[in-house]
């Protein structure tokens, strides 16, 4: 199988963690998704609104550990390693 260059791998991955918080929380229109990538890995960091931050995290953090899993489900596809931080954009209201 013919793997794809690794900014393209990126861009997937980022796609899928975009696309799951998206879906997730209640004000899209704050969502953004910065990358950092390392020789070792990809480091995503997730900004949500204030208001949205236990709807992202979930219950002792199972709703952000599931997106996670399934982004680290996608790098098996990539070979590629990612760590993903979830952070509050703005001051809470």
């Amino acid at each position: 199988m013919n793997k794809k260059p690794e900014s393209e791998q990126v861009g997937f991955l980022q796609d899928i963690l975009t696309r799951n918080v998206i879906s997730i929380v209640e004000r899209e229109d704050v969502v953004r998704v910065e990358r950092e990538v390392t020789p070792a890995r990809v480091i995503f960091t997730v900004f949500v609104a204030h208001s949205d931050m236990g709807l992202v995290l979930g219950k002792e953090g199972a709703t952000a550990n599931a997106i996670r899993r399934i982004v680290w489900t996608a790098c098996k596809k990539t070979n590629l390693k990612a760590d993903i931080d979830f952070l509050t954009s703005g001051p809470p209201r």
